[in-house]
Parts: structure tokens; sequence; C-alpha cells
């Protein structure tokens, strides 16, 4: 089995986990201390990452080495207050499938922005993706 399939079978699992989590929490606390709690437990991911490249934390050979991934966090952040805010109001099972299909925001920047190109399946995937997201918002 390839290292990549490995790595995204574990992000999927891990994902599917927290989901679950951050549900759970919603039912106990406002989902913005829900959030602080959650940024608290990726911080301290953060802190045991860190330690582990310490040497190279702050030898940055480019400035957008170290922007793109910040930016990456705080949009990524932004994202997920929302989606406890979804959490919250909606069912774990349409909020965690609709919000799973955030890749399609991806995609599109990827196309416009940076010129990649897509198949015919993955332009139909995207039509089917977003007819999902009309369908499972009725």
């Amino acid at each position: 089995m390839k290292d990549w399939l490995i790595f995204s079978l574990l992000s999927i699992i891990f994902w599917g986990i927290s989901g679950f989590f951050m549900k759970l929490g919603t039912n106990y606390i406002d989902p913005k201390l829900g959030f602080f709690y959650q940024m608290l437990g990726g911080f301290l991911v953060s802190i045991f990452t860190a330690l582990f490249l310490i040497s190279n934390i702050f030898n940055l050979t480019s400035k957008l080495g170290f922007w793109y991934p910040f930016l990456a966090g705080l949009t990524g952040g932004i994202g997920t207050f929302f989606l406890l805010k979804a959490y919250e109001k909606g069912n774990l099972s349409i909020v965690t499938v609709l919000t799973a299909l955030y890749p399609i925001v991806t995609i599109l920047l990827a196309f416009f922005i940076l010129k990649e190109k897509i198949t015919l399946f993955q332009a139909i995937a995207l039509v089917l993706s977003l007819i999902a997201i009309i369908l499972l918002s009725i």
C-alpha cells in the first residue's frame, strides 16, 4: 500500500472521530468555547510537532513558506468555528457530509488560479457534488 493512501486513510479516520467529538461538545457547551478547546488541542499537537522541528522552525528560506501554511491554519480555524456552529444547529450526519465537500472549493481555486486541469470524470464528480449539496440542504 502506498504511503499517501495510508496517510489519507488515517486522516479520514481522525477527522471522522474529530467531527463526532465536536458534535458531542456542542451538546454541552457553546460552540465558541468548543472552538477554543478544539484549537487548544490543535495547539498541543503543534507544540509536539515543533519539538521535532525546532532546528528548522525559524530558518525560513522563503517568507511564503511561512505565510501560506499560516493562512491555511487561519482559514481552517475559521472554517472549524463555522463547522461547530453548524453542528450546534444541525444533524451530525448531514452537516458532516455537506462540509466534507469542501474540496470543491480547493479544486475550483486550483483550476482558476493554478491553472490545473480537470478531467471529464473530475468535472462529472464536481457536478454530482454540487447536486449533493442541493439535495442535502433540502
